[in-house]
Protein backbone atom coordinates (compact mmCIF):
# COMPACT_ATOMS: atom_id res chain seq x y z
CA UNK A 1 0.00 0.00 0.00
CA UNK A 2 1.03 3.59 -0.68
CA UNK A 3 2.42 5.32 1.74
CA UNK A 4 1.05 9.20 2.37
CA UNK A 5 4.14 11.82 3.07
CA UNK A 6 4.18 13.36 6.58
CA UNK A 7 0.51 14.46 7.03
CA UNK A 8 -0.14 18.09 8.23
CA UNK A 9 -2.91 18.72 11.03
CA UNK A 10 -4.86 20.33 8.18
CA UNK A 11 -4.83 16.88 6.37
CA UNK A 12 -5.21 15.35 9.66
CA UNK A 13 -8.77 16.81 9.75
CA UNK A 14 -9.39 16.62 5.86
CA UNK A 15 -8.77 12.70 6.18
CA UNK A 16 -11.10 12.52 9.35
CA UNK A 17 -13.76 13.40 6.87
CA UNK A 18 -12.95 11.41 3.51
CA UNK A 19 -15.06 8.52 2.03
CA UNK A 20 -14.29 5.28 2.16
CA UNK A 21 -12.20 3.96 -0.50
CA UNK A 22 -13.69 0.84 -2.51
CA UNK A 23 -11.31 -2.16 -2.38
CA UNK A 24 -10.62 -5.49 -0.21
CA UNK A 25 -7.97 -5.57 2.20
CA UNK A 26 -5.22 -7.28 -0.10
CA UNK A 27 -5.72 -4.20 -2.69
CA UNK A 28 -3.84 -0.83 -2.36
CA UNK A 29 -6.38 1.94 -1.44
CA UNK A 30 -6.59 5.26 -3.22
CA UNK A 31 -4.39 7.80 -0.46
CA UNK A 32 -4.17 10.85 -2.86
CA UNK A 33 -4.00 13.76 -0.83
CA UNK A 34 -6.75 16.17 0.38
CA UNK A 35 -6.87 19.22 0.06
CA UNK A 36 -8.06 21.28 3.68
CA UNK A 37 -9.18 24.50 4.42
CA UNK A 38 -6.95 25.75 7.26
CA UNK A 39 -8.57 29.08 7.45
CA UNK A 40 -11.45 27.56 8.55
CA UNK A 41 -9.24 25.41 11.41
CA UNK A 42 -6.00 27.33 12.96
CA UNK A 43 -6.46 24.71 16.09
CA UNK A 44 -6.62 21.23 16.27
CA UNK A 45 -9.61 21.16 18.86
CA UNK A 46 -8.94 18.24 20.85
CA UNK A 47 -9.84 15.77 24.30
CA UNK A 48 -7.38 14.12 25.63
CA UNK A 49 -8.11 10.57 27.30
CA UNK A 50 -5.40 8.69 29.23
CA UNK A 51 -4.51 6.80 32.04
CA UNK A 52 -1.84 9.33 33.21
CA UNK A 53 0.63 8.15 35.88
CA UNK A 54 0.47 4.26 34.73
CA UNK A 55 4.16 5.59 33.77
CA UNK A 56 5.92 8.53 32.08
CA UNK A 57 4.37 8.48 28.32
CA UNK A 58 1.37 9.99 29.40
CA UNK A 59 2.70 12.84 31.30
CA UNK A 60 5.42 13.83 28.39
CA UNK A 61 2.26 13.59 25.38
CA UNK A 62 0.46 15.45 27.75
CA UNK A 63 2.96 18.22 28.35
CA UNK A 64 3.39 18.30 24.68
CA UNK A 65 0.10 19.02 23.96
CA UNK A 66 -0.50 21.72 26.51
CA UNK A 67 2.70 23.82 25.42
CA UNK A 68 1.29 23.15 21.51
CA UNK A 69 -0.27 26.47 20.58
CA UNK A 70 -1.21 24.18 17.27
CA UNK A 71 -3.57 22.39 19.72
CA UNK A 72 -6.70 23.98 21.57
CA UNK A 73 -6.79 21.22 24.40
CA UNK A 74 -10.90 21.51 25.88
CA UNK A 75 -10.50 18.45 28.18
CA UNK A 76 -8.63 15.88 29.98
CA UNK A 77 -10.14 12.89 30.82
CA UNK A 78 -8.98 9.63 32.59
CA UNK A 79 -9.59 6.10 32.48
CA UNK A 80 -9.07 3.18 34.10
CA UNK A 81 -5.94 0.72 33.77
CA UNK A 82 -7.57 -2.56 35.18
CA UNK A 83 -4.92 -4.73 34.77
CA UNK A 84 -3.46 -3.36 37.01
CA UNK A 85 -6.12 -1.84 39.31
CA UNK A 86 -5.35 1.56 38.49
CA UNK A 87 -8.13 3.87 38.83
CA UNK A 88 -9.49 6.50 36.84
CA UNK A 89 -9.33 8.72 40.04
CA UNK A 90 -5.60 8.26 40.79
CA UNK A 91 -5.06 9.16 37.01
CA UNK A 92 -6.95 12.20 37.22
CA UNK A 93 -4.94 13.23 40.49
CA UNK A 94 -1.99 12.82 38.55
CA UNK A 95 -3.05 14.90 35.18
CA UNK A 96 -4.10 17.57 37.79
CA UNK A 97 -0.47 17.81 38.84
CA UNK A 98 0.84 18.12 35.88
CA UNK A 99 -1.44 20.88 34.37
CA UNK A 100 -0.80 22.98 37.43
CA UNK A 101 2.86 22.74 36.98
CA UNK A 102 2.75 24.61 33.73
CA UNK A 103 2.68 28.60 33.70
CA UNK A 104 -0.83 30.07 33.11
CA UNK A 105 1.43 32.70 30.94
CA UNK A 106 1.85 30.40 27.94
CA UNK A 107 -1.42 28.24 28.77
CA UNK A 108 -4.23 30.96 28.94
CA UNK A 109 -6.43 28.85 29.93
CA UNK A 110 -5.87 24.84 31.54
CA UNK A 111 -8.40 22.12 30.63
CA UNK A 112 -10.52 20.79 32.81
CA UNK A 113 -9.29 17.33 34.24
CA UNK A 114 -12.18 14.89 34.65
CA UNK A 115 -12.43 10.96 35.42
CA UNK A 116 -13.98 8.96 33.83
CA UNK A 117 -14.83 5.12 33.88
CA UNK A 118 -13.16 2.84 36.66
CA UNK A 119 -13.74 -0.54 34.68
CA UNK A 120 -13.92 -1.85 31.08
CA UNK A 121 -17.03 -2.43 29.09
CA UNK A 122 -18.85 -6.07 30.02
CA UNK A 123 -21.35 -5.59 27.01
CA UNK A 124 -22.30 -3.71 24.88
CA UNK A 125 -23.92 -1.00 27.12
CA UNK A 126 -22.83 2.15 27.88
CA UNK A 127 -20.90 2.10 31.27
CA UNK A 128 -22.10 3.33 34.14
CA UNK A 129 -22.79 7.58 34.22
CA UNK A 130 -20.02 9.33 34.64
CA UNK A 131 -18.64 12.61 34.44
CA UNK A 132 -15.86 11.57 31.71
CA UNK A 133 -18.47 10.67 29.06
CA UNK A 134 -20.73 13.53 29.79
CA UNK A 135 -18.13 15.76 29.34
CA UNK A 136 -17.18 14.37 26.10
CA UNK A 137 -20.60 14.08 24.51
CA UNK A 138 -21.73 17.99 25.48
CA UNK A 139 -18.11 18.96 23.71
CA UNK A 140 -18.65 16.75 20.67
CA UNK A 141 -22.02 18.70 19.86
CA UNK A 142 -20.54 21.65 19.01
CA UNK A 143 -18.75 19.69 16.08
CA UNK A 144 -19.86 18.27 12.98
CA UNK A 145 -18.38 16.16 9.73
CA UNK A 146 -16.67 18.89 8.16
CA UNK A 147 -14.91 20.16 11.29
CA UNK A 148 -14.27 17.11 14.07
CA UNK A 149 -13.18 16.92 17.29
CA UNK A 150 -9.64 15.20 17.95
CA UNK A 151 -9.93 12.19 20.83
CA UNK A 152 -6.94 11.32 21.51
CA UNK A 153 -6.96 7.92 23.09
CA UNK A 154 -3.55 7.03 25.08
CA UNK A 155 -5.43 4.44 27.68
CA UNK A 156 -7.98 2.09 27.97
CA UNK A 157 -11.02 3.11 25.43
CA UNK A 158 -13.77 2.70 28.08
CA UNK A 159 -15.44 6.22 27.60
CA UNK A 160 -14.40 7.13 24.07
CA UNK A 161 -16.93 3.91 23.08
CA UNK A 162 -19.38 4.67 26.10
CA UNK A 163 -19.82 7.80 24.59
CA UNK A 164 -20.42 6.46 21.04
CA UNK A 165 -23.12 3.36 22.43
CA UNK A 166 -25.09 6.15 24.69
CA UNK A 167 -24.67 8.48 21.20
CA UNK A 168 -24.11 6.90 17.96
CA UNK A 169 -23.92 10.23 15.89
CA UNK A 170 -20.85 11.07 17.49
CA UNK A 171 -19.04 8.45 14.60
CA UNK A 172 -20.21 11.86 13.10
CA UNK A 173 -18.46 14.62 14.90
CA UNK A 174 -14.95 13.07 16.39
CA UNK A 175 -11.90 11.30 14.92
CA UNK A 176 -9.99 9.00 17.25
CA UNK A 177 -5.95 9.41 17.01
CA UNK A 178 -4.98 6.57 19.35
CA UNK A 179 -1.84 4.85 20.81
CA UNK A 180 -2.65 1.25 20.79
CA UNK A 181 -1.95 -2.28 19.16
CA UNK A 182 1.17 -4.42 18.67
CA UNK A 183 1.64 -3.73 14.33
CA UNK A 184 -0.25 -4.19 11.40
CA UNK A 185 -1.52 -6.58 10.42
CA UNK A 186 -1.80 -8.41 13.45
CA UNK A 187 -3.22 -6.55 15.75
CA UNK A 188 -2.18 -7.44 19.68
CA UNK A 189 -1.68 -5.07 22.33
CA UNK A 190 -0.36 -5.89 25.77
CA UNK A 191 -2.01 -3.00 27.70
CA UNK A 192 -3.83 -0.09 26.11
CA UNK A 193 -6.62 -2.39 24.45
CA UNK A 194 -5.69 -5.22 26.65
CA UNK A 195 -7.35 -2.87 29.35
CA UNK A 196 -10.93 -2.83 27.82
CA UNK A 197 -10.96 -5.05 24.11
CA UNK A 198 -14.80 -4.37 23.67
CA UNK A 199 -14.28 -1.00 23.92
CA UNK A 200 -12.27 -0.99 20.77
CA UNK A 201 -14.65 -3.86 19.22
CA UNK A 202 -17.36 -1.30 19.54
CA UNK A 203 -14.97 1.29 17.97
CA UNK A 204 -14.03 -0.57 15.34
CA UNK A 205 -17.25 -1.89 13.86
CA UNK A 206 -18.36 1.61 14.30
CA UNK A 207 -17.75 4.37 11.31
CA UNK A 208 -15.63 6.29 13.65
CA UNK A 209 -12.76 7.60 12.06
CA UNK A 210 -9.71 6.36 13.64
CA UNK A 211 -6.06 6.61 13.36
CA UNK A 212 -3.77 4.29 14.84
CA UNK A 213 0.28 4.47 16.12
CA UNK A 214 1.07 0.77 17.17
CA UNK A 215 3.65 -0.28 19.89
CA UNK A 216 5.93 -0.96 16.72
CA UNK A 217 6.01 2.58 15.78
CA UNK A 218 6.49 4.13 18.58
CA UNK A 219 9.32 1.83 19.08
CA UNK A 220 11.32 2.33 15.93
CA UNK A 221 10.78 6.14 16.25
CA UNK A 222 10.34 7.48 20.20
CA UNK A 223 12.97 5.26 21.74
CA UNK A 224 15.55 6.59 24.28
CA UNK A 225 18.02 5.48 26.75
CA UNK A 226 18.53 6.99 29.89
CA UNK A 227 21.53 8.91 28.80
CA UNK A 228 19.98 9.99 25.53
CA UNK A 229 16.57 11.27 28.12
CA UNK A 230 19.19 13.62 30.22
CA UNK A 231 20.58 15.07 27.10
CA UNK A 232 17.48 15.59 25.56
CA UNK A 233 15.87 16.93 28.62
CA UNK A 234 17.91 18.03 31.03
CA UNK A 235 19.12 21.23 29.88
CA UNK A 236 15.47 22.33 28.89
CA UNK A 237 14.57 24.37 32.58
CA UNK A 238 12.33 23.25 35.21
CA UNK A 239 10.30 21.66 32.81
CA UNK A 240 12.58 19.51 31.15
CA UNK A 241 14.29 18.62 34.20
CA UNK A 242 10.65 17.19 35.89
CA UNK A 243 10.30 15.58 32.38
CA UNK A 244 13.64 13.41 32.86
CA UNK A 245 12.96 13.14 36.60
CA UNK A 246 10.08 10.97 35.77
CA UNK A 247 11.93 8.74 33.02
CA UNK A 248 14.55 8.51 35.08
CA UNK A 249 12.75 7.05 38.10
CA UNK A 250 10.57 4.77 36.00
CA UNK A 251 13.42 3.29 34.34
CA UNK A 252 15.18 2.66 37.66
CA UNK A 253 12.17 1.61 39.40
CA UNK A 254 11.18 -0.84 36.85
CA UNK A 255 14.10 -1.85 36.06
CA UNK A 256 13.16 -5.45 35.42
CA UNK A 257 10.15 -4.66 33.28
CA UNK A 258 12.00 -1.72 31.21
CA UNK A 259 14.61 -4.48 30.44
CA UNK A 260 11.91 -6.98 29.74
CA UNK A 261 9.88 -4.80 27.26
CA UNK A 262 12.59 -2.45 25.79
CA UNK A 263 16.02 -3.08 27.06
CA UNK A 264 18.19 -2.38 29.95
CA UNK A 265 17.73 1.67 31.16
CA UNK A 266 16.06 2.71 27.94
CA UNK A 267 12.38 3.21 27.52
CA UNK A 268 9.85 4.58 24.65
CA UNK A 269 7.70 7.46 25.10
CA UNK A 270 5.09 5.30 23.55
CA UNK A 271 2.07 7.93 23.81
CA UNK A 272 4.15 10.23 21.96
CA UNK A 273 2.63 9.03 18.47
CA UNK A 274 -0.53 11.03 18.63
CA UNK A 275 0.87 13.86 19.43
CA UNK A 276 3.72 13.46 16.60
CA UNK A 277 1.06 12.51 14.07
CA UNK A 278 -1.41 15.30 15.08
CA UNK A 279 1.44 18.03 14.53
CA UNK A 280 2.11 16.45 10.77
CA UNK A 281 5.39 14.70 12.64
CA UNK A 282 4.47 11.12 11.72
CA UNK A 283 3.95 9.47 8.56
CA UNK A 284 0.77 6.93 7.85
CA UNK A 285 -1.14 5.34 5.21
CA UNK A 286 -4.61 3.54 4.76
CA UNK A 287 -5.60 0.25 5.49
CA UNK A 288 -8.46 -1.94 5.59
CA UNK A 289 -10.75 -1.40 8.55
CA UNK A 290 -10.05 -4.87 10.57
CA UNK A 291 -12.49 -6.71 13.13
CA UNK A 292 -10.82 -7.34 16.81
CA UNK A 293 -11.27 -10.89 17.52
CA UNK A 294 -11.37 -12.10 21.73
CA UNK A 295 -7.56 -13.07 21.26
CA UNK A 296 -6.65 -9.33 20.51
CA UNK A 297 -5.82 -10.56 17.06
CA UNK A 298 -7.21 -8.70 13.94
CA UNK A 299 -8.94 -9.96 10.97
CA UNK A 300 -9.54 -8.82 7.78
CA UNK A 301 -13.14 -9.34 6.22
CA UNK A 302 -13.53 -7.80 2.98
CA UNK A 303 -14.78 -4.19 2.92
CA UNK A 304 -14.19 -0.49 1.34
CA UNK A 305 -14.29 0.77 4.83
CA UNK A 306 -10.40 2.36 6.11
CA UNK A 307 -8.16 3.46 8.90
CA UNK A 308 -5.08 5.22 8.95
CA UNK A 309 -2.16 3.26 10.58
CA UNK A 310 0.97 5.35 11.63
CA UNK A 311 4.28 4.03 9.68
CA UNK A 312 6.90 6.50 10.91
CA UNK A 313 7.57 9.26 13.35
CA UNK A 314 9.74 12.13 11.99
CA UNK A 315 11.71 11.60 15.38
CA UNK A 316 14.17 14.85 15.00
CA UNK A 317 10.99 16.55 14.59
CA UNK A 318 8.91 15.60 17.29
CA UNK A 319 11.96 16.20 20.09
CA UNK A 320 12.98 19.33 18.40
CA UNK A 321 9.60 20.61 18.38
CA UNK A 322 8.86 19.70 21.91
CA UNK A 323 12.39 21.20 23.72
CA UNK A 324 11.60 24.23 21.49
CA UNK A 325 8.14 24.40 23.04
CA UNK A 326 9.40 23.76 26.96
CA UNK A 327 12.00 26.42 26.34
CA UNK A 328 9.77 29.13 26.40
CA UNK A 329 7.64 27.50 29.77
CA UNK A 330 8.68 30.36 32.04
Amino acid sequence: MRDCRFLGRAVLLALAIVSPNAGCWRQPPNTAPVTFNRSAAPKISAVLTTDCGVEIDDQWALTHLLVSEEVDLRAVITTHASSIGFSSATSAQQAAELVARLSPSRVSSHPPVVAGSDVPLRDATPSPENAGVELLLRLSRGFTSSRRLVVFVIGAATDVASALLKDPSMENRVTIIAMGFDDWPSGGDVFNVKNDPLAWRIILDSDLPVVVGSSAVAKRGLRLTRTEAAGLMRSHGRLGEYLYTLFDRWVTQQAALVAQMVAPETWVVWDEVVVAYALGMAQGREVPRPRLQPTLAFVHPETPRRITWLTQVDTERVWDDFTRKIDLVP
